[in-house]
């Protein structure tokens, strides 16, 4: 046993989160036709019928062509000339249309923005596609909009997966998933607008090919506050999980957020959180302790320090106070046999 502890080291994978922003303006709103320029990062100058060529600097207010993140407005009685290849893939841009926004490829092209873009035409706006043939808008690597399918006038959305006729209902503000307890991962959200917003769906996926429904809350409604929203998944799988929000509003129109990614690494059926711990620590089972079941601490030296003999639920308090820091082996043990052995160190 003392050979057996003193040849291991202990290594530990802490817990992480990972979040998405967004809508990385808060608490700027979205942009409406009557509010434009505020709310708006860049605006079109240039009025119609001529407009202004999108890659000329002197288009835009600020002076300077769209970057990343902008809020990037065509107010009513602008318009916006677009030609040739435009490449935003690395560039996620928020993209509202009050006035014209107009395709004149003499050649194949395309408007490629990053994933989580999209574009928002109110009524009055429009999108003109002229002599194209061939793809004209893309996000994040899917095609939304080609020539064959006309102009666009608004109200309508291009965005991935939605589509179609309407205005976007949700701003979302961020979305993350983290794991603040072993064998389970909680994911959390917040929106800064919501119009007529009914409901969100929780999905998760292993492969991102295959979705399943988790979990599923009842949305605001309408708001022009923050709102924060969360869930717990209590059986993330082991390894990757993927997870997504379906939004549905009161119509039954639904718009999907950006996926997040949870690496779950712990596979045992025993973990203990924080680690390395301190004088106190909590045990944690993937299922609950049952009767019979005796837990014994083991230090370094092959010593059996502490027993102890759970009384049910998943989670146990266990206190170190007193004892040395360094490596400790945990053991559960059921009818006289070892069923599970888990290290830890004590700081």
């Amino acid at each position: 046993m003392k050979q057996f502890l003193l040849a291991f080291f202990f290594l530990f994978s802490g817990l992480f989160s990972l979040a998405q922003t967004y809508w990385p303006h808060a608490p700027t709103p979205y942009p409406k036709c009557n509010t434009m320029p505020t709310n708006c990062t860049k605006v079109a100058v240039p009025s119609a019928p001529a407009g202004g060529d999108w890659n000329d600097p002197n288009s835009w207010s600020p002076i300077g062509v769209p970057t990343a993140d902008q809020i990037v407005c065509i107010p009513s009685g602008k318009k916006i000339n677009l030609s040739g290849n435009l490449d935003y893939s690395a560039i996620r841009l928020q993209i509202f249309v009050c006035g014209i926004l107009d395709f004149d490829f003499s050649s194949p092209g395309k408007l490629s923005l990053a994933a989580w873009s999209f574009i928002q035409i109110y009524s009055g706006g429009v999108i003109n596609a002229r002599n194209g043939d061939a793809e004209l808008i893309e996000i994040g690597g899917e095609d939304v909009w080609r020539h064959n399918n006309n102009d666009i006038n608004g109200p309508w959305v291009l965005s991935y997966p939605y589509v179609g006729a309407g205005v976007l209902s949700v701003a979302f503000n961020y979305f993350k998933a983290e794991q603040k307890q072993p064998y389970t991962v909680r994911l959390e959200w917040a929106t800064l607008v919501e119009n007529n917003s009914s409901s969100f769906i929780i999905e998760r996926s292993s492969d991102q090919k295959t979705w399943i429904e988790i979990g599923k809350l009842a949305a605001q409604g309408n708001s022009n506050s923050r709102s924060i929203y969360s869930h717990l998944d209590l059986q993330p799988e082991n390894g990757y999980n993927y997870y997504r929000l379906k939004q549905v509003d009161i119509t039954g129109q639904m718009t999907y957020s950006e996926t997040v990614r949870f690496n779950n690494q712990i596979r045992k059926n025993l973990s203990v959180f924080p680690n390395p711990v301190g004088d106190v620590t909590q045990l944690y089972g993937k299922e609950s302790f049952k009767a019979g079941q005796t837990i014994q601490i083991i230090d370094a030296k092959g010593t059996r320090i502490k027993m102890i003999n759970p009384t049910g639920g998943n989670r146990l308090q266990i206190n170190l106070s007193g004892y040395s820091a360094g490596l400790y082996l945990l053991q559960l043990i059921e009818n006289g046999k070892v069923m599970e052995n888990l290290q830890f160190v004590k700081q």
